[in-house]
């Protein structure tokens, strides 16, 4: 029971098949989910979340924006420090992006921010990221992830 690598939660088990169903729809319906993605615009990056939410299991919230980035798709994360960034921009959002009147404003900084730098989503909110909060040196970040000399 102490191993941590087997999932144990009913729910996240469903979900995998719940999803498996989800993806092999989206495939059926677009090609496949990576043509979906491809044609999905980063300005409309709420509209995705929202299929997510709607089709998949348990990929609601931050869980279908780590999902997208893990899958390499160009968007931002609203992230403890993303949203700290966005309020000490003047962005008025609560201290968690719940609401869709949130997430639109988000959307609407990250649309308004590429459209005047030209950089990827993803890019600018790691840069809103890694611009407040506690931010750490390549040697402590290098020990976080185990990384050996």
């Amino acid at each position: 029971m102490k191993d941590t690598r087997i999932v144990r939660n009913g729910a996240k088990i469903m979900s995998v098949r719940a999803n498996a169903t989800f993806l092999r729809d989206v495939a059926q319906e677009h090609g496949s989910f990576g043509k979906l993605l491809a044609k999905w615009p980063p300005s409309d990056e709420i509209g995705l979340l929202e299929l997510l939410a709607k089709r998949g299991s348990r990929l609601g919230g931050n869980t279908g924006q780590m999902l997208l980035r893990f899958l390499g798709w160009d968007g931002f994360v609203t992230s403890k420090d993303v949203i700290a960034c966005l309020r000490d921009a003047g962005l008025d959002v609560a201290d968690v992006i719940t609401s869709k009147r949130d997430l639109a404003k988000v959307q609407a900084q990250f649309n308004a921010w590429a459209k005047e730098t030209g950089l990827p989503f993803v890019h600018l909110s790691r840069i809103c990221a890694m611009s407040i909060g506690e931010n750490y040196d390549a040697d402590k970040l290098a020990g976080f992830a185990g990384a050996e000399d």
